[in-house]
């Protein structure tokens, strides 16, 4: 299958590669299938729907080793999750310029892995934003 994407032109994708988001994502509830494409070392959720809804995603584990996600288990049952073999956890990232690059680590997408499914959940958890800077130490010297 064909798939239009707004940065990677037109893909050949098996039907089998889609993600399903049940729920959709905030502010996107009427997008449900994307693909989870990786481009020289950067990986990106693009919408199967609307060629022009993609974003840049990490994982934050590789920035962020302290990073905690407690997926409330009315959540893991919602996506099918029976082991956390099964589940990546991803991050969006808001990329202003290569210098400016904050996550959101508030609200991290998961992906059962196994049915091929996702949703973006909100963690409660104060110590995390919507906008953190991913290199802190450039964020702070920019500042001053």
């Amino acid at each position: 299958m064909k798939i239009p994407t707004r940065y990677f032109g037109e893909i050949e994708v098996e039907e089998g590669k889609f993600i399903l988001f049940p729920w959709g994502l905030p502010g996107f509830e009427n997008l449900r299938q994307f693909l989870l494409l990786e481009e020289e070392g950067f990986f990106w959720l693009q919408s199967v729907e609307e060629r022009d809804v993609i974003f840049a995603v990490c994982d934050p584990f590789l920035y962020f080793p302290d990073y905690e996600v407690d997926i409330p288990s009315s959540e893991c049952q919602a996506l099918g999750i029976i082991s956390e073999e099964e589940v990546i956890v991803l991050a969006i990232m808001n990329i202003q310029s290569p210098q400016d690059i904050k996550v959101n680590l508030l609200a991290p997408v998961i992906i059962n892995c196994r049915l091929k499914m996702g949703k973006q959940i909100v963690l409660e958890d104060e110590r995390y934003s919507l906008h953190h800077p991913l290199f802190p130490e450039k964020a702070s010297s920019s500042a001053g």
